[in-house]
């Protein structure tokens, strides 16, 4: 009895449910709970649609291109990674875009900051190959007129020049074939003679004091040149009998060699006649020479080669004794103090400085 009566119950359960399916497949209802029972998913239609609404950027051009997937039939488990997939890429996209551009705009602002190039100025290839070798412009110190002196007094005046014992007429010019002043010579003599001779005092001429004696009535104590040719003329290299200077006038030329050839022998000088100084130099002239310079001029001729009438005037046969002298003449009895076995040169000076 209890066996059938659960039968009978079981039956009419099953009815019961059979009836209730067919219920609702009218109603569509099984799809729906079909939806709801299974996982949140998008569907690939909206998968595509919301990778095609955003195109991906790319920093090497300006307009974005939508990219088309092709339709291939997902699952529900892969269309999730996919999602997740295409979500990080398009991510990545943009973090690379943003540097790109960020990079561009930098290097812009770099290029903006640089300096325009200013346009070289054209010039003709012989502008640029020229060099003057006629008139080449003088290094700073140098006398700019140099070519002008006589070629082979060209060096020694040089050598003056860097040793710094002559002085330019005006500015750079040195001007010299203009004749040289009795104060300009005695200025240079003294000058040179201590510069060469400056590590032997025995060998130098003093400066006079300021509150020394006056030997000439145009060279007073407030002289500018008063110390330099009141000292000449207290080392007796030049005459003080009270009769003027004259430091504006020419310089002779035998009294170039009178000043300067007792700085060279350093003794007394020889006795000499007009007789001895013909016979030493054969000068057509030598009647003209003045008597207080006869002795210096015989003693200037045992010097040969390097006496200062041969080293300013070259070989003559004239010596024009009352001839002015010009500035080149004037420097280049100065380039060498002393004989031949006893003597220094300007060059000379300058090499032991090096």
């Amino acid at each position: 009895m209890n066996l059938k009566s659960q039968l009978i119950f079981r039956i009419f359960l099953l009815g019961l449910v059979s009836a209730c399916v067919s219920a609702c497949q009218g109603a569509n209802f099984s799809s729906s709970l079909e939806s709801a029972i299974a996982p949140a998913s998008p569907s690939p239609s909206e998968s595509i649609s919301e990778k095609s609404d955003k195109p991906i950027p790319t920093a090497t051009t300006t307009e974005s291109t939508s990219v088309k997937p092709t339709e291939t039939p997902i699952t529900s488990n892969s269309s999730t990674s996919n999602l997740d997939k295409d979500r990080s890429n398009i991510a990545s996209d943009r973090q690379n875009s943003q540097g790109d551009r960020l990079s561009n705009h930098l290097i812009e602002i770099a290029l903006q900051a640089l300096p325009k190039s200013q346009p070289a100025e054209k010039t003709s290839l012989k502008a640029q190959l020229f060099i003057n070798f006629a008139n080449p412009k003088p290094q700073s110190g140098e006398f700019s007129d140099l070519e002008t002196a006589p070629a082979s007094l060209r060096p020694w005046i040089k050598d003056l020049n860097q040793l710094g014992t002559i002085t330019p007429k005006t500015g750079q010019l040195f001007q010299p074939n203009t004749l040289v002043s009795r104060r300009e010579y005695a200025r240079w003599l003294l000058q040179t003679n201590n510069r060469l001779y400056k590590n032997q005092p025995s060998r130098q001429v003093r400066l006079a004091q300021p509150n020394d004696i006056a030997s000439f009535p145009d060279i007073p104590n407030n002289h500018s040149d008063f110390t330099i040719i009141q000292g000449l003329a207290n080392a007796g290299l030049i005459g003080g009998t009270g009769d003027p200077f004259r430091p504006n006038d020419p310089l002779l030329r035998e009294e170039l060699v009178l000043w300067k050839i007792p700085l060279d022998l350093r003794q007394p000088l020889p006795n000499a006649t007009l007789e001895t100084v013909s016979q030493a130099w054969g000068f057509k002239d030598s009647d003209r020479i003045s008597e207080n310079a006869l002795s210096a001029i015989f003693a200037d001729s045992q010097l040969r080669d390097i006496s200062n009438i041969r080293r300013s005037f070259g070989f003559t046969t004239l010596l024009q004794p009352q001839k002015p002298v010009t500035r080149a003449e004037a420097a280049a009895s100065l380039w060498y103090f002393g004989t031949a076995t006893d003597g220094i040169s300007a060059g000379k000076s300058l090499e032991l400085e090096r």
